[in-house]
């Protein structure tokens, strides 16, 4: 690390510690036992509420993977890690494992102005769509075509584009695909065509000026094109331009596996206010409690969660539950175990991933150079969107009961919470998290989840803010990960090379 890096880094842990987080640091019992209950009690729903809060700041602009706000999201998390002794285990002796990502800075919600028949119908945002993230700069206007699901798959000989020219026009396409079948082999031939980035894609390399994106979901992955335009619509919007609700076109394509694309009689006009930078730093960030056992030490249990989020779109786009409230999560049980730096046998290691809201870049990045191997990691656990509920779930759990029994046992002992686990089984079709790239690596992967829903879930949504999470689950999710963590830390009766890996 750079001496102005190392400098910065440590200012911002200084002006933390005053005004952050007065109240957590404090001096623990010499007992072991002790310790470990007053350790488990420090962690409560102040600290987590301040770190979702600092997160989901308006200055950070929803923590864009590739923006300078993103890179300032970052340092704040190298910061905190410094300050706790959790040692750098990026590149050059670095918090960071840097990568270049572009982005487009959203100015404005832009516009969006509807024709038919003579009349004008303006829309307005974000009640009638939501701006395209990756959109470029300026005005397009023309007919619309609606072109179904937006897919071209000659080998399952489906084509939505086929028989119609979109050449210059406005495409409407609908997210997912038009398969309901269980088949698992099917599910994966139509995985990559559900993608809405390829849909995109397909859509300009078919010749589109622009597309209206059937979903009011913000997608900051969206890849950009010069002259090319687009806005996510709700459903009233594609109703009011197919004059029948969609869902009865695609129930009709879906049911006979055949496309029925047409021109709908109207024009759109997209405006985009934009800037676009081909060149955007972003990073991983990751910290590390090293282990204190000869052997061990070159084993590691790993927790991991997002730290990127949706962006700007002309509006906030807080990212709380996605995915403020995993990092806090993980935040939170990294300042608990550092209090056992030196006391455990196995390293710990801590990794806050760039890029998953653009396509899960950060942690294929992760996987492909891994500082401990699928064969040295005996677990990783990926939190992702576990800010409200009641109880606590760990996904894939089931099929490692050496490691369950001692999340079960400290949830038994001290958390007191619902606990659900499941069979683990490798997940088919897109993958959507980190913690799937994690399995298909060969990675033994606990999805950390929460059940039970207290309050209505924003996805991508400007309404996914910090006060809409529910802090005293975070609490007990970060406790049960500070047992769990450091029990199984010292266990030198399991190893994780030879631990089986689900296929």
């Amino acid at each position: 690390m750079t001496s102005d890096k190392m400098n910065k880094i440590t200012l911002i842990s200084l002006f933390l510690l005053v005004i952050s987080f007065t109240g957590i640091a404090q001096t623990f019992s010499d007992d072991p036992a002790v310790k470990k209950r007053e350790v488990f009690n420090s962690i409560n729903e102040n600290e987590l509420e301040k770190y979702v809060h600092y997160l989901t700041h308006t200055k950070y602009k929803g923590r864009l993977a590739g923006s300078p706000e993103y890179m300032k999201v970052a340092e704040y998390v190298a910061g905190l890690f410094e300050q706790w002794g959790i040692e750098p285990l990026g590149d050059d002796e670095s918090y960071f494992q840097y990568f270049d990502w572009p982005y487009t800075e959203v100015l404005s919600t832009g516009s969006l102005t509807l024709f038919s028949g003579g009349k004008m119908y303006p829309m307005g945002s974000p009640k009638d769509y939501y701006p395209g993230a990756a959109s470029d700069n300026g005005t397009t206007r023309a007919e619309v075509v609606f072109a179904g699901y937006g897919i071209s798959a000659p080998e399952l000989e489906y084509d939505d584009y086929a028989g119609i020219n979109v050449d210059g026009k406005i495409v409407m396409i609908a997210g997912s695909m038009p398969y309901e079948g269980k088949n698992t082999d099917s599910i994966g031939m139509w995985a990559s065509y559900s993608s809405p980035v390829y849909k995109v894609r397909n859509a300009y390399e078919n010749g589109a000026a622009g597309v209206l994106y059937m979903g009011k979901l913000a997608s900051p992955g969206m890849p950009y094109y010069k002259d090319f335009r687009m806005v996510h619509i709700d459903d009233h919007v594609s109703e009011q331009i197919l004059s029948a609700p969609a869902d009865s076109l695609l129930v009709e394509i879906r049911q006979q596996m055949s496309p029925r694309s047409f021109s709908t009689g109207y024009e759109a006009e997209i405006t985009a206010e934009t800037r676009h930078h081909g060149v955007g730093k972003t990073a991983n960030v990751i910290g590390y409690i090293p282990g204190n056992d000869k052997e061990l030490a070159g084993e590691a249990i790993v927790l991991g969660a997002h730290l990127d989020g949706q962006g700007y779109l002309g509006f906030d786009l807080p990212g709380a539950l996605d995915n403020a409230s995993g990092v806090a999560d993980v935040l939170a049980a990294a300042r608990a175990l550092s209090q056992f730096k030196g006391q455990m046998n196995r390293s710990v290691v801590f990794v806050l991933f760039g890029g998953e809201e653009v396509g899960l870049i950060g942690s294929r990045l992760y996987c492909d150079n891994p500082v401990f191997s699928p064969e040295q990691t005996l677990l990783f656990m990926n939190l992702d969107m576990v800010g409200n509920g009641t109880g606590l779930a760990l996904w894939h759990a089931e099929s490692y009961p050496q490691i369950l029994k001692y999340f079960q046992n400290n949830n038994e002992d001290y958390v007191q919470r619902s606990l659900r686990a499941t069979q683990g089984s490798m997940p088919v079709g897109r993958p959507r998290t980190d913690g799937v790239v994690f399995m298909q690596h060969g990675f033994r992967t606990f999805h950390v989840s929460t059940t039970d829903r207290v309050n209505p879930m924003y996805y991508h949504d400007p309404r996914d803010t910090a006060d809409n999470l529910t802090y005293d689950i975070m609490r007990d999710v970060s406790r049960l990960l500070f047992l769990g963590v450091l029990d199984l830390s010292n266990d030198a009766g399991i190893r994780a090379s030879e631990m089986f890996l689900i296929e």
